[in-house]
């Protein structure tokens, strides 16, 4: 039933995960030993009702309306009441105590999970469609849930009421209860194989919905190009056939489930018969009570729906074991960034970059070939080329959102690689063609730059960045909340915000990747003057399309095809009559 790798991950998820909560898990145990208990006291009560029917039982005192305590047909209704009380108040806190606990575990993983991603390095992002990270936090660990809410009910209570229950049987009769458990082992055969194949089919519907999910965020976040190209129907019927793929795995997996409690109906009518049959003959040859074979009855009975469950726990263990699997694939990425055993400390910096024979390639592909050059502290280096030249590769390398393969970046003589994440970015404020902004307040997204600046602090970055003014005419000034990613706000807008944000961070490298090439000419205006005030006493390294910023330049480097084929400046490259010259010529810079 459970393989080795499979142990591997049960034991994990219990060590790691389940183990922290002892105090919960005694009390469900407790919990669920008494549920069993009070489900064991039934047959003997059926038993004490038919013995006394059978013994003609005085009925002088029932009939005329008299109670007497000592009266079975008193003392029977009132321990049955009290007994389902007693069952019902444990078996809610029991629901309710292993949900909360299932609900806690998964959520504690959920984060560990989120706060993974989060550390991760952009190619381990990258590296998938964000709709697969989300399926797997989200649909997987409802899988990991409900199985854990199955196993604690099935394994423990249902086990437990099981063992009771068989005991009972034995109780009132040895060969009945044989009988009985020469038929259930027949179901395992086809219980496990039933489990092995839901663990595949498991496997495969939440690979594909990933595929799904992933899908529907590219739709949503596509969806002006979509309507620009009259995409509709091309994309409607995409999703449309993803989602019939989803059904079609559903109702496979559902088909799988469905065929287990036949199995177990089929095999528990035979019992019922066989048991029927041979106490009737050991009645007849007084070899049994009356009472002993309704008790035995009931506790038959009450035994079904535990077995069932138990039959049908191996097909949603599977499934939830395919889904941990691939939740701790994702727990277990380790970082390719990673900071340095005794990592540096860099408490002020000139701004000196050195770029020394930095070579990068990505899956087997190379970006950047040989790549050096030295930017001294203040200086502004503006990357022009054409479009896949390694301009931004440039850019990610300095703040180590990817190692190079080859060769050494400096920091005032220091290798990056031997300052820790944190001591080396927070040395660098970065400006992107899409300027991120988080669901939160516009004061809150400028102060991502520096966590503890003031109110004042935020408004005078505001300021610098050309921004206040817009941010004063929001509806809540602000602390208006800008929308998910900013889409409450214009591009232009969302730009200075990220201005006044790295603004605020005050670092002395600064890095500029294509931070106006999507803005009208009014906003590429006000952005441009906010850039230049920013960049002011800074080292910068900007990727530009714009003639007027590249022209503003201490040294351009002209890339092509992962290498740098001219340096200078505007006018000396412009002498050279080369491959600079020739995008001057073009104004094509990107």
């Amino acid at each position: 039933m459970f393989s080795s790798d499979d142990k591997v991950i049960v034991r994990r998820f219990w060590r790691d995960w389940v183990l922290h909560y002892r105090s919960r898990l005694v009390l469900i145990f407790v919990l669920m030993v008494l549920v069993a208990a009070t489900s064991g006291a039934y047959p003997a009560l059926i038993r004490h009702v038919f013995d006394v029917l059978a013994g003609g039982a005085d009925q002088a005192a029932y009939s005329t309306g008299f109670i007497r305590l000592d009266d079975p047909f008193v003392l029977i209704p009132l321990a049955i009441i009290l007994l389902s009380s007693v069952k019902a108040t444990a078996m809610y806190f029991q629901v309710l105590t292993v949900n909360s606990l299932a609900l806690k575990i998964t959520t504690d993983i959920q984060k560990a999970m989120a706060h993974r991603l989060i550390d991760a390095d952009l190619a381990t992002v990258t590296a998938e469609p964000a709709g697969a990270f989300i399926s797997r936090i989200m649909n997987d660990l409802n899988l990991v849930r409900e199985a854990f809410v199955r196993l604690a009910n099935n394994l423990v209570r249902d086990v437990l009421t099981i063992f009771v229950m068989v005991g009972v049987m034995f109780w009132f009769s040895w060969l009945l209860s044989v009988l009985v458990l020469a038929v259930y082992p027949l179901a395992m055969r086809p219980i496990i194989r039933i489990g092995n194949r839901q663990r595949k089919a498991s496997g495969e519907l939440q690979e594909h919905m990933e595929t799904v999910t992933s899908l529907l965020a590219e739709i949503l976040q596509g969806v002006r190009m979509v309507k620009a190209y009259q995409l509709e129907a091309a994309e409607k019927t995409r999703s449309a056939t993803a989602f019939d793929g989803l059904y079609n795995r559903l109702v496979h997996l559902l088909a799988g489930r469905a065929r287990i409690d036949p199995i177990l109906e089929v095999l528990g009518g035979f019992a019922v018969a066989g048991v029927i049959g041979v106490a009737a003959w050991q009645v007849a040859n007084g070899q049994l009570q009356v009472g002993d074979v309704a008790g035995f009855i009931t506790a038959l009975l009450m035994l079904v729906q535990p077995v069932r469950a138990i039959g049908t726990l191996n097909a949603v263990t599977q499934e939830g074991l395919a889904a941990t699997s691939r939740v701790f694939a994702l727990l277990d990425q380790k970082a390719r960034i990673t900071d340095p055993a005794s990592p540096k400390t860099l408490a002020q910096i000139k701004g000196e970059i050195a770029f020394n024979d930095i070579s990068f390639a990505y899956q087997d592909a190379a970006i950047l070939t040989e790549i050096a050059f030295t930017v001294a502290p203040g200086q502004t280096v503006a990357l022009v080329g054409p479009s896949g030249s390694g301009k931004s590769t440039i850019i990610n390398l300095l703040p180590r959102f990817y190692d190079p393969t080859a060769g050494q970046i400096t920091i005032d003589g220091t290798p990056i690689s031997h300052l820790s994440l944190s001591g080396l970015r927070r040395h660098i404020a970065l400006v992107s063609q899409e300027a991120v902004l988080f669901d939160d307040t516009v004061a809150a997204n400028i102060r991502f730059g520096q966590k503890d600046a003031t109110d004042d602090d935020v408004i005078a970055a505001a300021r610098a960045a050309a921004a206040d003014e817009f941010i004063q005419q929001l509806p809540q000034g602000y602390d208006t909340y800008v929308g998910a990613t900013g889409n409450k706000l214009s591009g232009g807008q969302r730009q200075r915000i990220a201005i006044a944000r790295a603004m605020l961070k005050d670092a002395p490298i600064l890095l500029l990747d294509e931070a106006t090439s999507a803005l009208d000419a009014q906003s590429e205006q006000l952005v441009q003057e906010a850039l230049d005030r920013l960049s002011a006493g800074r080292t910068t390294i900007v990727v530009a399309h714009r003639l007027a910023t590249i022209q503003k330049a201490d040294m351009i480097l002209v890339l092509d095809k992962g290498q740098i084929v001219e340096t200078g400046t505007h006018r000396s490259l412009l002498e050279k009559n080369g491959l600079y010259a020739h995008l001057c010529a073009l104004q094509s810079f990107s």
